[in-house]
């Protein structure tokens, strides 16, 4: 998820999810989004999702609030997942803004990096930083998305039918330019194009015989696995 270098943090970290069997306890706290509602992982194991694709929504353009001028652009996100498994996840890929209207927005550099943390049922954080060039008529600037938190919801909990990464009005930093506006905010949501769940795989103790990971020590529940059902622990995706 180089630095980030985007008219915002706008993706939701869609993503990555492998269907693990005898994974570790610590792999088992990385953040993977899902194609599916995964459940326990032996039943329902979580599907990859490696390529992102997001975009804003219709009639919704990802705006640039400013003193000067608002700036509002239709957002298109495309990227892939690393390889492995990352706490945060890690996607990599590039921005494209269009229908600016009388301004032009371009990514400052090459491609973009955006990291997803999972926090809760359905919920990440999304984070990154770089830079992007917004030229209008009377605003000439350069912005870093530097200190944007975008929150991410999977379909279950979002308001939009495959999920959603929220900004709301969060000041973008003016890195360079000439008479730019002391502050700017952006403001912008963007949703996947097919659904996307947010999930992290837990160590859960399902009863005796229920499971295929045997009784241990303390922290290490999901590392002593057998290949019947005569543990007490299993691996599952909240």
């Amino acid at each position: 998820m180089k630095p980030i270098k985007m008219f915002g943090l706008a993706a939701l970290a869609a993503l990555m999810a492998m269907a693990l069997v005898g994974v570790s306890s610590a792999a088992a706290n990385d953040t993977r989004l899902c194609s599916n509602d995964a459940g326990n992982q032996m039943v329902s194991p979580c599907t990859s999702v490696t390529h992102v694709h997001e975009t804003t929504l219709a009639g919704a353009k990802g705006k640039l609030l400013t003193s000067i001028v608002n700036v509002e652009c239709d957002v298109l996100f495309l990227g892939d997942t690393t390889a492995g498994t990352t706490n945060p996840l890690v996607i990599t890929g590039n921005f494209t803004y269009t229908n600016c209207g009388s301004c032009t927005v371009e990514e400052v550099g090459g491609g973009v990096e955006i990291k997803v943390l999972w926090e809760s049922h359905e919920t990440a954080k999304v984070t990154g930083e770089g830079e992007v060039h917004v030229n209008c008529s009377g605003l000439n600037c350069t912005y870093n998305g530097e200190g944007l938190i975008g929150t991410g919801k999977g379909p279950l909990l979002s308001s939009e039918t495959n999920g959603s990464v929220v900004i709301t009005e969060q000041v973008a930093k003016k890195v360079s330019g000439l008479f730019c506006p002391s502050t700017s905010k952006l403001d912008i949501t963007v949703t996947p194009l097919s659904a996307t769940y947010l999930k992290r795989m837990l160590c859960e103790n399902v009863g005796a015989n229920k499971g295929l990971y045997l009784n241990a020590p303390n922290g290490q529940e999901c590392t002593n696995g057998d290949p019947t059902l005569v543990g007490s622990f299993e691996l599952v995706w909240d």
